[in-house]
């Protein structure tokens, strides 16, 4: 199982939130993805209200985990908020998108892509673990391919360095181990002058788990 999860900025108590949505991820070990995001947005609200000065508190929470279903294996994932997951075979797959104003403006075709990006606020977050009673994650699957690579970031990383920018650093760090990878990403968006937390996790599909597309 991989989790990643970015405290929201402006609120109250952040680091509460992201720090107690992922032990309760991992510690449901049980269910979908999905699920467990729901469990992790139960527990940021009951907290919450117990805790007055957490009030408001929220995080963004992306949950990816390998399943097995009969002889095969699936990367399975849950997504809420602006962090993002990518997976790097052949080609660099962007497996989320980001639940902010601006994507959804520019989604439901109200904003171009130029206005979005340019929007006042483009990335106030419209969907959040703990902003609501209910939660909704955006739910993704893939078969787990042999050698294929996830990074699961937070938006301080894309946004320092930027789609095609990553895109370069990630197959020219393709041989290189995940742990390595994690370095040089994280370096190379604090050398781009990120002005947000860089969290990455990077992890590759086994041979161990049976079988190839």
């Amino acid at each position: 199982m991989l989790v990643i999860a970015d405290g929201v900025g402006g609120a109250p108590a952040g680091e509460i939130a992201s720090a107690l949505a992922v032990r309760t991820v991992v510690a449901a070990r049980r269910g979908s993805p999905a699920e467990a995001v729901a469990r992790a947005n139960a527990a940021v609200r009951a907290h919450a209200r117990t805790e007055p000065h957490t009030a408001g508190m929220a995080t963004t929470l992306d949950v990816a985990a390998l399943v097995r279903r009969g002889a095969r294996w699936w990367m399975v994932g849950a997504h809420v908020g602006d962090s993002v997951v990518l997976a790097q075979a052949d080609t660099l797959l962007q497996l989320t998108a980001a639940h902010t104003l601006g994507a959804e403006l520019v989604a439901a075709g109200h904003l171009t892509e130029e206005e979005g990006a340019r929007h006042p606020q483009r990335a106030a977050l419209v969907r959040a673990v703990g902003m609501e009673d209910q939660v909704r994650p955006d739910v993704w699957e893939r078969p787990a391919i042999v050698g294929e690579r996830y990074l699961l970031c937070t938006d301080g990383l894309t946004d320092a360095l930027g789609a095609e920018r990553l895109a370069a650093l990630l197959a020219s760090l393709r041989s290189a181990e995940p742990a390595r990878c994690v370095d040089a990403l994280v370096q190379a968006a604090c050398e781009a002058g990120a002005k947000d937390n860089v969290t990455a996790v990077v992890a590759d599909v086994a041979g161990g788990v049976g079988w190839r597309n």
